[in-house]
């Protein structure tokens, strides 16, 4: 199912990759899941894990774009951090997610029990699993993610973006 047909008034757990392609303009669903969001008509839920993806994906994709690092971004900082301090825009992008309409969960230690559980059942990467357990724990069965590894998984409907 597209983005579109997530209901009215439900809880849904939003992928890095989602939150990545609206704020690119990659996909107007994922804006449109965005907004619907804002206006409160569905409760989009992050974890620290996917505010943390984000937050470090759309560091690289600034340094990128702005010349600053070579073809490995993230190892051209780490080796000089000074132009770190000259990127902004990945700053309040994140600033904006926390101070959004979006609820923000953490990870707790009870959720890695339950995302090596998710790991050995279903072959979710780390990250993957323990966005899964966090929204599981708290009744989230609603994922809005453009990966497929998600769709053998029981117990989740998985909405993904059509228009990329």
């Amino acid at each position: 199912m597209n983005l579109d047909a997530i209901p009215a008034g439900a809880r849904v757990l939003i992928d890095a990759n989602v939150l990545i392609d609206a704020k690119r303009a990659m996909s107007a669903q994922c804006r449109r899941l965005l907004h619907r969001c804002a206006q409160r008509e569905v409760s989009g839920v992050l974890t620290t894990i996917l505010l943390a993806e984000v937050c470090h994906r759309r560091m690289m994709q600034e340094a990128r774009s702005r010349g600053l690092s070579g073809s490995n971004p993230a190892k051209a900082l780490a080796e000089n951090p000074a132009p770190v301090r000259q990127l902004t825009q990945y700053r309040q992008e994140v600033e904006d997610l926390l101070s959004g309409d979006l609820f923000v969960l953490a990870v707790e230690s009870a959720d890695f029990t339950k995302a090596i559980e998710l790991q050995r059942m279903h072959g979710l990467l780390t990250n993957d699993s323990l966005n899964l357990a966090v929204g599981l724990r708290v009744g989230v069965n609603l994922l809005a993610t453009a990966d497929p590894q998600f769709d053998s998984i029981p117990d989740i409907t998985v909405f993904r973006p059509e228009d990329l």
